[in-house]
């Protein structure tokens, strides 16, 4: 045995299980090179090394001699026993190789002297296939149907030989190991290859366990010429059976052995992956074509049966691949008409893909753009979009520039998220869906202009017309319904028409559900949940989120570009339980999608990010910068959702950092996005109330809390009951304080939103503190905002975000406490009584938890305030 051989243990104690098990004889049937002789030979070994009696016997075709076979197997089996039982030995030596294949005296007298010895003796008995003649086959039959209690015997053949072992195997007496089994896993092939000392790493043995299918013979011969090449991934993205050492075994070993007819059906057949008798009939000629599959396959040679109705072959990877250059070698022209005959095939049967491919490798391009016409709609929602999209790459130009094939390029470009691509196939058509006569082709170009329309950012009157346009019906034509449907549903929402965008969405998701468009129904699930959230809906959001990262998670899509809003409202919802960690986890999954995404959706994203590094950053300064870096110059695509929340976020952190300009520079642009919105008015309380102009907080908040002017966010009504709250208690009134708190606890509790409660007043911390046991069905809730505001030793999650502010006077104060001036000196320079300053300095130590006017500027100068 060679240093190099892999041990195949977890075969070798299969075969130990058996015997356990009270399996007398063992099949080992396999194609040429899958390693049977190897399995066998560490059988023998291990049965040597363990004092037990084995003989071995390899088969040629001379065995088809009864006497020639039975010479054979008693010499190997006198070897066997010699000197482990001489008396066995002899009466083995004693015996006559009879002529005659069913002569019962001598099978009598072999059992007997088999019998008498003191244990089992085992048989290995390798080629087994090579015995064709009756008289041979007899013998082997006899053999086994009359043979000795004691005997074990083990059967290495290529195929299954025509011997009583089926039965046994019903019977649990035999036991099979076929060529899956005998295919290298991903240890043994690693070994393989160590042995030959080579190391791949394991995108590049992954790649080589794919080519080979694990074959033994086509690892061994990839192995020998990996040791000489410079650039191993590319030898083995490009391993192939015409490479000249294995297109030699191939030959040799597999096509040797068949006749010149079936090398030219296989030649014929080999354009397809996947074989029926019907396809294969069609492309060979041969009536008898499924016939001489079925034999291929139950002769192991390199064929296998896959499927059940209709049955079904598939030649191996390698032998296929050789097949295919060798073809193309002898006859290209036939080469290619064995493709579009192909073609045609899966067309009549119901194949787009597979059709659309073979098209393609036939050349035969006006077909090809008759298929991209018939189906390319079928393909792109079924997930075909990749192959649609490589096809359409290779069609002459003159092809492209009918508008069917165009649109649906667009429509596949656009799939991928490559907008440049989609708008030069569209810019072939037009813009005007309203010229074309046909009521398809009208539908055809008005969904690809949505679609464009989304992910370019026009918002504009003419996208309002399309969507008009998209209602149109067109019978026979579901796929494109539904994907009018998706586009025109998810427009409405960034037209805020709600309602009417998850009436479509629902609809689109009822017949993507039923027509098996997994990849819609996803986006369908996506948008939902973005509705969802633009309503302030938070079940709805969890809900569908849920339902849409479990449904990719199961389709492996759990990195598609349909995923990205369901990611960044998952992010949202972390970020607003001051959960950064997994805030920042899910904006790394939106990170990692590649493609153009909607404007909307790519800034939100670009402001959650600056939002969570603005959490994440101590000095109140910079993070209200990083807030303010991450606006974009063209404020008309912001959602008024996203620009209240982030509005809210940079005011607070201007505020907090006592940034004047920063302030009035957040309340214009919330001017701008919010109108006269209730999102407007608590901004502009939050600015009221930091300046001490509490009656003018109050004022603006009045309409948001009497309900007569409406907040586009949840959060800021939130964060208006909570400045309500904290008026009541600043001007004692507690029974007040606490019916705002609880209106703000009803908004945030179901939503699960804690951060407006971290940017909240001390004295509203304080009653939600103090207030236990008063919070009814809120009280769960409570406890965990209470536990998130921060520990005994004032270290807190919270101190990240923006806490209670330092009003504007007690900015002023705060700037002259570095200096060495006494607190009558400030208290002069500033025209106020020395009462006054004490009054603010102990407002500047509680809210900055400290106990000391050091301790005030050490911390000051933390949060960039000094």
């Amino acid at each position: 045995m060679p240093a190099s051989v892999v041990p195949r243990t977890r075969l070798l104690r299969g075969l130990e299980a058996a015997e356990a098990e009270g399996r007398v004889l063992a099949l080992v049937s396999a194609p040429a090179g899958a390693g049977k002789t190897i399995l066998l030979t560490q059988w023998w070994q291990r049965l040597r090394l363990a004092g037990v009696p084995v003989a071995w016997l390899a088969l040629d075709e001379h065995d088809d001699d009864p006497y020639v076979l039975w010479s054979g197997l008693l010499r190997a089996c006198g070897r066997a026993v010699r000197g482990v039982d001489a008396a066995a030995e002899v009466r083995l030596a004693a015996l006559t190789p009879p002529a005659d294949p069913g002569n019962r005296g001598f099978l009598t007298a072999f059992a007997e002297a088999v019998d008498a010895i003191r244990e089992p003796l085992w048989l290995l008995l390798d080629d087994v296939h090579v015995v064709a003649s009756p008289r041979g086959l007899a013998g082997l039959a006899g053999l086994i149907r009359y043979r000795p209690a004691g005997l074990r015997l083990v059967l290495g053949s290529r195929f299954d030989p025509p011997l009583p072992v089926a039965r046994m195997v019903l019977d649990g007496q035999a036991a099979e190991v076929r060529a899956a089994d005998l295919a290298f896993d991903h240890d043994e092939a690693d070994q393989l290859l160590r042995r030959r000392h080579l190391e791949l790493d394991e995108a590049d043995l992954a790649l080589l366990l794919q080519r080979t299918e694990g074959w033994a013979a086509g690892l061994s011969l990839a192995a020998l010429s990996l040791t000489s090449q410079d650039d191993v991934t590319k030898y083995i993205a490009g391993f192939a059976g015409d490479e000249r050492p294995l297109a030699d075994y191939l030959v040799a070993e597999v096509l040797g052995a068949l006749s010149a007819d079936t090398v030219d059906l296989l030649l014929a057949t080999a354009v397809a992956e996947t074989l029926t008798a019907d396809l294969a009939s069609r492309l060979s000629g041969r009536p008898d074509a499924g016939a001489v599959l079925a034999r291929l396959a139950r002769d192991n040679a390199l064929v296998a049966r896959v499927g059940r109705a209709p049955t079904s072959y598939r030649v191996h990877g390698l032998l296929r691949s050789f097949l295919l250059a060798e073809g193309t070698r002898r006859d290209v022209e036939a080469q290619r008409q064995h493709h579009v005959e192909a073609s045609r095939w899966f067309a009549d049967h119901g194949m787009p893909g597979p059709a659309l491919d073979h098209a393609a490798e036939g050349g035969d391009w006006p077909r090809t753009a008759e298929l991209v016409d018939r189906y390319g709609l079928r393909l792109l929602l079924s997930g075909d979009a990749a192959r649609l999209a490589e096809t359409i790459r290779q069609l002459p130009d003159d092809l492209v520039t009918d508008p069917v094939t165009a649109l649906i390029a667009a429509l596949a470009a656009l799939h991928d998220g490559a907008l440049a691509a989609a708008r030069r196939h569209i810019d072939l058509v037009g813009r005007d869906p309203s010229r074309h006569r046909s009521a398809r082709l009208r539908l055809l170009h008005t969904t690809a202009l949505m679609y464009e329309g989304r992910l370019r950012g026009d918002r504009g009157p003419e996208l309002l017309e399309l969507i008009e346009l998209s209602d149109e019906q067109v019978p026979g034509e579901p796929d494109l319904r539904l994907l009018a449907a998706v586009n025109r549903g998810i427009l409405r929402i960034w037209f805020r028409e709600y309602e009417a965008a998850e009436e479509d969405l629902r609809e689109a998701l009822r017949m993507a559900r039923r027509d098996g468009r997994d990849a819609l129904a996803l986006e369908c699930l996506s948008y939902l949940a973005v509705s969802g959230a633009a309503r302030c809906d938070a079940d709805a959001v969890s809900r569908r989120t849920t339902e849409a990262i479990d449904f990719a998670g199961r389709r492996g899509w759990a990195s598609t570009g349909r995923m990205t809003p369901v990611y960044l409202l998952a992010a949202g919802a972390a970020f607003g339980r001051l959960d950064h960690e997994e805030t920042g986890r899910y904006l790394s999954l939106v990170g990692a999608i590649d493609g153009d995404l909607e404007p909307e959706v790519e800034l939100s994203a670009r402001l959650l990010r600056a939002g969570l590094r603005a959490a994440e950053t101590p000095n109140r300064h910079e993070a209200a910068r990083v807030l303010r870096r991450a606006w974009p110059h063209d404020e008309g695509a912001v959602p008024p959702v996203t620009a209240s929340f982030f509005c809210l976020t940079e005011l607070q952190l201007a505020l907090a950092a006592g940034d004047r300009p920063g302030a009035a520079e957040v309340l214009g642009r919330a001017e701008r996005l919010l109108a006269e919105s209730g999102d407007l008015l608590v901004l502009r309380a939050v600015a009221h109330a930091h300046d001490g102009r509490k009656a003018a907080a109050r004022a603006a908040l009045q309409p948001v809390l009497a309900g007569t002017t409406a907040c586009h966010l949840v959060s800021a009504e939130i964060t208006g009951w909570l400045l309500s709250s904290h008026f009541a208690a600043e001007l004692d009134e507690p029974a007040r304080a606490h019916d705002a708190l609880l209106h703000a606890l009803d908004l945030a509790e179901p939503r699960r939103m804690y951060r407006e409660f971290a940017a909240a007043s001390g004295r509203v911390r304080s009653l939600l503190v103090h207030g236990e046991g008063r919070f009814g069905r809120h009280e769960k809730f409570v406890r965990s905002v209470v536990g998130l505001l921060g520990d005994d030793d004032g270290d807190s999650r919270t101190a990240m975000v923006s806490g209670e502010a330092l009003t504007a006077r007690e900015l002023e104060l705060l700037r002259d406490l570095p200096s060495l001036l006494s607190l009558d000196e400030i208290a002069e320079a500033h025209v106020l009584s020395v009462n006054t300053v004490k009054t603010h300095l102990k407002a500047i130590y509680r809210k900055f938890d400290v106990g000391s006017r050091r301790e005030a500027v050490d911390r000051a100068r933390d949060l960039g305030l000094l």
